[in-house]
């Protein structure tokens, strides 16, 4: 929501440095009623004419909103947390409301200041539901690593801000064998990749496979989606991390305040990292590199754009092949290989050798634990 919302204000003609300023720069409670007009636009659930009137006062109602989910993936949010940005960010805001021990805050800090405790932490959230938090569920890193470990089985790569087990509720129902299958398709989609550089010697590729295999993720993506569960869950998580991605996607004034200048973001965080004494991830660069483009994977497989073997290639090419007929599916092999590229330099994984292949013929329910 927050990525889409700069793009917004691009296309109505600011310099995406300035778009960004704009939305760091924003009232709080305009933010949220933009994710109310988001989350209208979707049309999950019908909305009250309260909410309609009341998104319709926000300072950025009249951006539109494009996109059947205009929000990106749970999959953008989950690498982006991997880079541990929300619990640094949570360490700065503690650290300016208690003291002056990182210094002075300038005016455009305090803004972000006030903005990011509604945002991620809902200090003083007149619509705190689009934390998916309340006295029942009263943490928001815990509602999203309950939502990780449903939709793929996966827990962060740290602990809490102290090092400790984390606390949150591992759901019984959970796609356990997401990475198997996911880390599977990305080896079958280099190959189809290599292929297609490849004027000589055997074609290694196998669309049926690829086919098969996006269509079990799609399932047990699925299984995780039944009556549109978990999409206040993935927009709520979106926009945390979509606020902490824009954050150190620039030199704010929060980042010169910091004194954490850089060229990247993921040099950004590691600077602020160090000034709170909380380190950021080491493939923390891998992680910002792959968020956007895992989203647009992992829409399309949500999607089903490989209707069929024949449809394959809409995952590894960049354009559509001679004869794709009338109205084919927008390829998105860029994407796929900047997914391949940097899942394997965070996971450590060589994705371009076969590992033990996973049995893609049949739907596995997700065992239970």
């Amino acid at each position: 929501m927050i990525l889409q919302l700069v793009q917004s204000l691009v296309d109505r003609g600011e310099t995406r440095d300035n778009a960004a300023g704009l939305v760091l720069s924003a009232d709080p409670f305009d933010l949220m009623l933009r994710m109310e007009q988001v989350w209208d636009a979707a049309n999950i659930t019908q909305v009250s004419l309260a909410r309609q009137n009341l998104w319709s006062t926000g300072d950025f109602s009249n951006l539109p909103v494009a996109g059947s989910l205009p929000w990106d993936h749970l999959g953008y949010a989950y690498v982006l947390e991997n880079t541990r940005a929300v619990q640094i960010l949570r360490r700065v805001v503690r650290e300016y409301r208690a003291g002056e021990a990182l210094g002075i805050p300038s005016p455009g800090t305090q803004r972000w200041l006030n903005a990011t405790e509604a945002l991620l932490f809902g200090a003083a959230n007149p619509l705190s539901t689009w934390l998916s938090t309340s006295s029942i569920r009263d943490d928001p890193e815990a509602v999203r690593r309950n939502a990780y470990w449903r939709l793929f089985g996966l827990d962060l790569a740290f602990g809490d801000e102290g090092n400790g087990s984390p606390k949150y509720v591992k759901a019984n129902a959970a796609n356990t064998g997401f990475v198997t299958l996911f880390e599977e398709l990305l080896f079958e989609l280099w190959q189809a990749m290599s292929n297609e550089r490849n004027t000589s010697g055997a074609n290694s590729s196998d669309d049926d496979r690829i086919y098969r295999i996006a269509e079990q993720l799609r399932y047990e993506l699925g299984t995780r989606r039944k009556s549109d569960m978990l999409l206040r869950e993935e927009l709520a998580a979106a926009t945390a991390l979509g606020w902490a991605d824009l954050t150190v996607s620039i030199d704010s004034p929060l980042i010169v305040d910091l004194r954490a200048q850089a060229t990247s973001a993921g040099d950004r965080l590691r600077l602020i990292g160090d000034r709170v004494g909380l380190p950021a991830h080491s493939q923390s660069a891998s992680f910002f590199a792959m968020a956007a483009d895992l989203s647009i994977f992992l829409r399309a497989i949500e999607a089903g754009i490989v209707s069929g073997p024949d449809y394959a290639w809409a995952l590894y090419l960049s354009q559509p092949p001679q004869g794709a007929g009338a109205n084919p599916p927008k390829p998105i092999g860029s994407e796929s290989r900047r997914v391949i590229t940097e899942w394997a330099a965070a996971t450590g994984k060589d994705l371009k050798a076969r590992g033990k292949p996973v049995d893609s013929n049949r739907p596995r329910l997700v065992a239970v634990r």
